[in-house]
């Protein structure tokens, strides 16, 4: 089966309390998909890039994959997620400016 995966970027944080609520929450989904050990929820990569082929204003980037792209949707729609994205706000762009996208591996 073809493992799903979340590609994240992080551009600019202009509400840091709020963001670090939604990392707050963020964090304990992943510490409970590793705790449950079902190979679910795995980040791959996260941190500062160490290079920059174009562009220059990612402050961080993060990989997470799932057992299967409907497990990585299935995550996203969550109740424990969904509430992750209220910290942000009621228009998230006030928050943070990121890009994050939800794909099927090879």
């Amino acid at each position: 089966m073809k493992k799903g995966y979340w590609s994240g970027q992080v551009f600019e944080v202009k509400n840091p309390e709020k963001w670090n609520k939604y990392l707050e929450k963020y964090t304990a989904i992943a510490e409970k998909a590793a705790k449950e050990k079902t190979g679910n929820y795995k980040p791959v990569g996260m941190g500062v890039p160490a290079e920059m082929i174009q562009g220059d204003d990612l402050m961080y980037a993060a990989l997470v994959e799932f057992n299967s792209l409907k497990e990585a949707m299935d995550c996203y729609h969550s109740d424990e997620y969904q509430s992750a994205l209220k910290e942000l706000g009621e228009d998230p762009t006030e928050t943070v400016v990121r890009n994050l996208a939800i794909i099927e591996g090879a």
